[in-house]
């Protein structure tokens, strides 16, 4: 009888009780991997408390959310200036240029177009950008902006800017539009949420890996 139970016990177990608990585990992953998306989306923003500065950066980019909460801010009194970046793709059809297009909608919105400034040259880039704007302020003795973007963009936006500022005496603020489409808890459900913040993750690698 001894011999008949040691058999039985010796015999190998099944594996069943091992497979059970992989639908557990694949469960329990893809859990963390859709709760993580929010994450994910929510870590590109990074934005300051707004205050009254000497200008409004409005940065190229989305077409007129940037520059009607610029509005917002500038009827409000926290800025003396409204300060355009000329891209490198300015040329939009109609007889006008992207900026003067920016430009318009702000003049359509009150703003007088002796408040309003361009930078110089050319920008292809948010580092050429930054660097237009702090040779602008020089040039005008700006002294603090607040930088106007979309949320997306507003933790690389943030790094740029102070990098190329830090040695300045200008003081820099980068505020996100408040009510903008991009959300970090559905950028996921969208192709252009999908690919902006692909498009976002891998500018911040590129600039830091060719940070100076």
């Amino acid at each position: 009888m001894n011999s008949e139970i040691e058999e039985i016990s010796s015999r190998p177990r099944s594996k069943r009780s091992g497979c059970c608990w992989l639908p557990i585990l694949l469960i329990i992953i893809g859990l963390c991997a859709v709760l993580s998306l929010p994450l994910i989306g929510g870590f590109l923003i990074q934005g300051d408390n707004a205050i009254p500065t000497d200008a409004l950066v409005i940065l190229s980019g989305e077409e007129g959310e940037r520059v009607l909460e610029a509005v917002s801010w500038y009827k409000q009194n926290y800025g003396r200036y409204m300060v355009f970046t000329v891209t490198d793709s300015e040329e939009i059809g109609e007889n006008k240029t992207y900026s003067q297009k920016l430009m318009r909608i702000a003049i359509d919105e009150g703003v007088p177009q002796d408040a309003m400034l361009l930078t110089d040259g050319e920008a292809a880039s948010t580092v050429d950008e930054a660097n237009a704007v702090l040779l602008l302020c020089k040039k005008r003795d700006i002294k603090s902006i607040m930088v106007i973007t979309s949320s997306y963009h507003t933790r690389r936006t943030k790094v740029i800017f102070e990098d190329i500022f830090k040695d300045s005496e200008v003081s820099v603020r980068v505020l996100a539009v408040e009510d903008g489409w991009y959300q970090p808890w559905n950028w996921f459900l969208s192709d252009e949420g999908r690919q902006t913040t692909i498009a976002e993750y891998g500018g911040l690698v590129y600039y830091y890996l060719n940070r100076n």
